[in-house]
């Protein structure tokens, strides 16, 4: 049984020495995708060398199969030439597993000993092998087999150890920040998957003259147990590379998170941009409003002179007093429930009616209100809150800036179809002294703007000098 076995796996060397490397190669392509994914975790920073680490293995792993194949082929020099860049490939897959360890295991260790410590190891290492490429043709060379034992012993094995440990240590620091205690287990297994790296990589190495690689070898273990050590490497590579791609777990996280702050910073600023729009439209319209009319009474209380003056200054007065306690209560709002919004049934063209009905009380404006066509349209709250401020702006900016003697507010329900509206079509116009084209946008106009677009409605400012304003928002089902 124990033959068979063993020449079922000399047959198939080839297919085992492809998928140890095909393992370790999805490693490093895995650990390097992930790497361009911006991160803060600590691990992010750690994944390049991860990911030299796998990419080198496969390469160096693929050369057991391939310098094979090319010794019948090529002269004795050119194989040799092979030989050596496997080594050196071996070399710099253990020095990025080396520095691979140290990265994880910051802070504990400074920052620049990966890089630092990397590079001495590849420099020591790689002069040893160097010099013996040298002295390839004299008696005192070497071997590769006895450089690459000594490769395993002295850079592969501690690395892994360290590698354990290092990612035990991101176990715990990740724990919290990530509140994901599953990640801890994950990466636990994986740091025992690199404990068994260190044996199998670090400890099994090819037959060299000296001891322990004399007796505790890789020729040793096919012999007992009739298994290439290429089997052992591929499994345990498989138990890494599951294990760290489920670690990756942690930048999924953290992306979801940034995802979620991002859109809570859109939401603020939405908000903001509300309450901005809010304050604008509402309350600063009803302060000035206000202030019109104490300017009204006190221009009539500084000019009594018959009955009707005293009583149009307190009924001024009493306007002045409720508006004052309509804006208490907006202000309130506000702070107690900055995402209020305008919930019911209410009809638009009764809304609509009410702030004009008001506008002509505040600014004693004559301002004709007409309604048109079959008086149906469904409309949100929250559309109608756009809509109800978007004629109190235009209202507010009569007021202010028109010097008008009339305004005509007209709410046109159009494109009827079974007595039901397809569209509303709101006009405010004056006969005030209108404005050129060119005049510049103010907030208000702004805030206009940004309403209709919240609607996708249609939004249109006419104005000419001595000609008046016409505002016109079409919004459609």
């Amino acid at each position: 049984m124990l033959d068979q076995l063993k020449l079922f796996f000399q047959v198939n060397d080839v297919i085992v020495q492809f998928v140890h490397g095909q393992v370790f190669l999805l490693l490093g392509i895995t650990m390097g995708l992930q790497f361009f994914q911006r991160s803060r975790l600590e691990l992010a920073r750690a994944l390049p060398w991860l990911a030299a680490v796998g990419v080198l293995e496969a390469v160096a792993t693929w050369g057991n199969s391939f310098i094979p194949i090319q010794e019948r082929l090529l002269a004795t020099p050119t194989i040799q030439s092979l030989r050596f860049l496997q080594l050196i490939a071996h070399l710099i897959c253990f020095s990025a597993l080396l520095g691979f360890g140290l990265r994880l295991s910051e802070p504990s260790v400074p920052a620049w000993s990966a890089p630092t410590v990397a590079a001495v190891a590849l420099l020591v290492f790689g002069t040893l092998i160097i010099t013996d490429r040298l002295l390839s043709r004299e008696t005192d060379a070497i071997g590769n087999a006895t450089l690459e034992a000594l490769l395993r012993y002295f850079l592969c094995a501690p690395s892994a150890l360290l590698v354990a440990f290092g990612l035990r240590q991101q176990a715990q620091r990740l724990i919290g920040p990530l509140q994901a205690p599953r990640l801890v287990n994950v990466l636990r297994v994986a740091g025992f998957g690199f404990l068994f790296y260190a044996l199998v990589e670090g400890l099994i190495v090819p037959r060299a003259p000296f001891p322990l690689a004399d007796t505790v070898n890789a020729e040793a273990l096919f012999a007992l147990t009739g298994i290439p050590i290429g089997v052992f490497r591929s499994v345990v590579g498989a138990v890494i590379v599951w294990y760290m791609f489920r670690s990756l777990e942690a930048f999924r996280i953290e992306s979801n998170r940034i995802a979620d702050q991002l859109h809570n910073q859109q939401a603020l600023n939405t908000e903001r941009e509300r309450i901005s729009r809010d304050l604008h439209d509402g309350t600063l319209q009803n302060i000035f409003a206000t202030g019109l009319m104490v300017e009204d009474a006190r221009h009539a209380l500084s000019n009594i002179e018959h009955q009707s003056d005293a009583a149009h200054a307190k009924h001024q007065l009493d306007n002045v007093l409720s508006a004052l306690n309509k804006t208490t209560q907006e202000i309130r709002g506000y702070i107690y429930d900055l995402r209020r919004i305008v919930a019911g049934d209410e009809d638009l063209g009764r809304g609509l009616y009410d702030i004009v009905t008001e506008f002509r009380l505040r600014t004693a404006i004559p301002t004709e209100w007409q309604v048109l066509g079959c008086a149906n349209f469904k409309t949100t709250p929250e559309q109608r809150y756009h809509i109800y401020q978007i004629a109190r702006e235009a209202l507010s900016n009569i007021a202010r800036h028109a010097s008008a003697s009339r305004a005509q507010v007209t709410l046109d329900y159009g494109g009827c179809v079974n007595d039901v509206a397809q569209f509303v079509q709101l006009d405010i116009r004056d006969n005030g002294r209108g404005t050129s084209g060119s005049a510049q946008m103010g907030k208000g106009l702004l805030n206009m703007r940004e309403r209709a677009s919240l609607l996708l409605a249609e939004f249109d400012i006419s104005s000419e000098p001595g000609k008046g304003t016409i505002v016109k928002l079409v919004v459609r089902q």
